[in-house]
């Protein structure tokens, strides 16, 4: 069955078996590492990626062997996996008191700092939403 914008986000598909012939390119960075590895374990094909995305096929192929991706394609696909794509400050770069309440912060809810920085973005994205209506 072939996706189509339609039926509301990619990541809330229901996921096929994993994709064995998507193969996890070397020598490329992190991100598209990423990308890969996602689409191989949602099971996700290009055309879908795609469709989702809105980044041709294409120039995600070119990806793996011959072109870096742009800011604005690697967060429209990990958009469409499921995924945010958010910078995060080290830890040695902010105040110590933000530091210090960060690392409590991820200790209480169990995760990664790179975590809770993004939850403390799409809270504060949020809050001025409502503020402006």
């Amino acid at each position: 069955m072939m996706y189509e914008r339609a039926q509301g986000p990619l990541h809330k598909q229901p996921r096929a078996p994993q994709n064995r012939r998507l193969t996890i390119p070397h020598g490329v960075g992190p991100y598209v590492k990423l990308v890969f590895a996602e689409m191989r374990r949602q099971g996700r094909t290009y055309d879908a990626v795609e469709i989702a995305s809105g980044v041709l096929r294409c120039t995600m192929k070119a990806w793996r062997k011959k072109n870096a991706p742009g800011l604005t394609s690697i967060e429209a696909v990990l958009n469409a996996l499921g995924w945010h794509f958010t910078p995060t400050p080290i830890l040695d770069v902010l105040p110590a008191a933000i530091a210090d309440d960060l690392t409590s912060l991820a200790e209480r809810m169990d995760a990664e700092i790179p975590e809770v920085w993004a939850a403390l973005i799409e809270i504060s994205i949020n809050q001025r939403k409502r503020l402006a209506h």
